[in-house]
């Protein structure tokens, strides 16, 4: 019985485990997109597909790869709407501790972040503060 309830445990907990590594990747793709720098973005993004891959995530994978191979900070922040579209989907399905939905209704996107942070949008440089956390 014991061993039972040991195996169960670690299919339900494998998903949180695999969510939290993909979301602490994505911020490091957000916070590369903050600071302009399409570098740290693409290196970050590539980590995520990899982690994504790994978690049997294919939707999360091809949405950072779409980042990490981007051209420029432009192309970067547009790949960047699906592939937090397809982390708000993971995060809602997730229970526990969870990050933020933020939303810029200048730019009409959401992303992810701590709600213990300032609001640091991705999308635009010249609107670094622009947004308001969404309610859960």
């Amino acid at each position: 019985m014991k061993l039972r309830f040991l195996a169960v445990l670690a299919l339900v907990a494998t998903p949180l485990l695999a969510s939290s590594t993909l979301f602490t990747n994505y911020e490091a793709v957000r916070q590369g997109l903050l600071k302009g720098s399409l570098k740290d973005a693409q290196t970050s993004a590539k980590s995520l597909a990899a982690e994504a891959t790994k978690a049997k995530n294919a939707d999360v994978a091809k949405a950072a790869d779409a980042v990490a191979k981007s051209a420029d900070l432009d192309k970067a922040r547009e790949a960047f709407g699906p592939l937090s579209d397809e982390l708000i989907k993971l995060r809602n399905a997730s229970q526990g501790e969870r990050p933020a939905v933020a939303y810029c209704p200048m730019v009409k996107k959401s992303w992810l972040q701590s709600k213990s942070d300032k609001i640091g949008n991705p999308y635009d440089a010249a609107m670094k503060e622009c947004g308001m956390f969404k309610k859960d």
